[in-house]
């Protein structure tokens, strides 16, 4: 059985063969395509969604992808001429001269970002004409690379020797309690790859340290309000924390049944949600009346509910031990397995909040299931018998070698 693959970072066809590339029935998107001259008609073998671009390696040239550093000791260790690729980033240590750079036998094909100190900023472009490549300066120290997610917290900065010239490829967050001045004073350049989170009252210092705009999303937080990190399940006791709080979320967020009306009044004053609301329908008006956002979905319920975010399958017995009707919201995958009839899911459920997906094992299963859809930004099907080989589907790839 042929594989399928997801998302590819790098797709590498340097050593690829006709046999090589028939084993894939499908590959998604892909970042970067790399091959040698006369390889392209394997590239057109392929059954490949959006490519963002293709890199020829010449042939007797390497390949190396990531971050590279060049600094005195790697020039002088070289006893022969390096023909490279290079996908990624490239960095000039503050050590290099001039001399060393022209001396040297080194021929670079560079797609990607290059760090160079400001000594050398001049010789760049002669020496690295090739490939599609953009050039930074720094004066002191070359930037520290963080990858995933960072909070540039105050200890952080404390810890910084001197000017931090700071590249981020995940996501940065500046906490609210984060001190301006000292971040003013250890932060020289900030780059980020990625999805930044800060607070309104911070986002100018923020942009005065960046060159260029983030290579990402900007999420500003409104003065005031207090960002949720997860799900947030709220009772009469839990509630008492708040006191006219304002949320901002893109998780869901649970009122449970037990909430009056006084208390949850008195413990929000203004919900930012871009998620859904799930509420008794007995303060389902006052949750509209606080919402920033109209299109923020409030999902109430009368007696009970239960909530699906992960993969469940239930059976007749699973629906069956609830003595009243519930409000069923499924935001992940719900199979209902063949046991379960018609009438089963008629008297079970009294309506079902479909944001996510439901399989019926059963045919005649869908109407009955269909029948109970109140909210529907999900998907309804019949889940098929056709069995599926593990191997054969693999998820995002950072780099695949053909």
């Amino acid at each position: 059985m042929k594989q399928r693959i997801g998302n590819v970072g790098v797709l590498n066809l340097l050593n690829a063969t006709e046999e090589s590339v028939q084993g894939y029935e499908k590959i998604g998107n892909v970042g970067v395509v790399l091959y040698r001259t006369g390889q392209s008609g394997l590239l057109a073998s392929l059954n490949i969604g959006n490519v963002g671009k293709t890199i020829e390696v010449p042939d007797g040239y390497s390949y190396f992808n990531g971050i590279l550093t060049i600094d005195a000791a790697y020039v002088s260790s070289l006893t022969k001429q390096l023909k490279m690729v290079v996908n990624g980033t490239v960095i000039l240590a503050n050590d290099l001269t001039a001399e060393q750079l022209e001396t040297e036998n080194m021929d670079f094909i560079i797609n990607g970002t290059i760090y160079v100190p400001a000594h050398l900023t001049g010789m760049v472009s002669q020496l690295f004409s090739e490939g599609s490549r953009s050039v930074h300066t720094y004066e002191d120290t070359p930037p520290r690379f963080e990858n995933g997610a960072v909070e540039l917290s105050n200890s952080y900065l404390r810890a910084a020797k001197g000017p931090l010239h700071l590249v981020v490829n995940g996501t940065l967050t500046l906490p609210q309690d984060l001190d301006m001045e000292l971040f003013n004073q250890k932060i020289s350049d900030i780059e980020v790859n990625g999805l930044v989170t800060v607070h309104a009252e911070q986002e100018e210092s923020l942009h005065a340290k960046m060159s260029s705009a983030p290579n990402g999303v900007v999420q500003v937080i409104p003065a005031g309000y207090l960002p949720l990190r997860k799900s947030l399940k709220l009772n009469s006791r839990s509630i008492r924390s708040l006191k006219k709080a304002k949320l901002l979320t893109k998780k869901p967020l649970i009122l449970e049944k037990d909430l009056s009306r006084e208390a949850f009044d008195a413990a929000i004053s203004r919900i930012n949600s871009k998620s859904f609301i799930v509420c008794h329908e007995e303060i389902e008006d006052l949750v509209y009346e606080k919402l920033d956002r109209l299109e923020t979905e409030v999902l109430s319920f009368d007696d009970r509910f239960v909530l699906i975010e992960g993969d469940e399958t239930w059976t007749k017995s699973r629906f069956e031990s609830f003595a009243e009707p519930l409000t069923l919201i499924v935001n992940g995958l719900l199979t209902i397995s063949s046991d379960v009839t018609e009438e089963t899911v008629q008297n079970s459920l009294s309506s079902i909040d479909l944001l996510g997906e439901i399989q019926v094992m059963e045919p005649k299963l869908f109407g009955a299931v269909q029948a109970k859809i109140r909210a529907n930004s999900g998907e309804l099907k019949e889940q098929t018998t056709e069995e599926v080989n593990p191997a054969a589907a693999m998820q995002n790839i950072g780099e695949l070698s053909l």
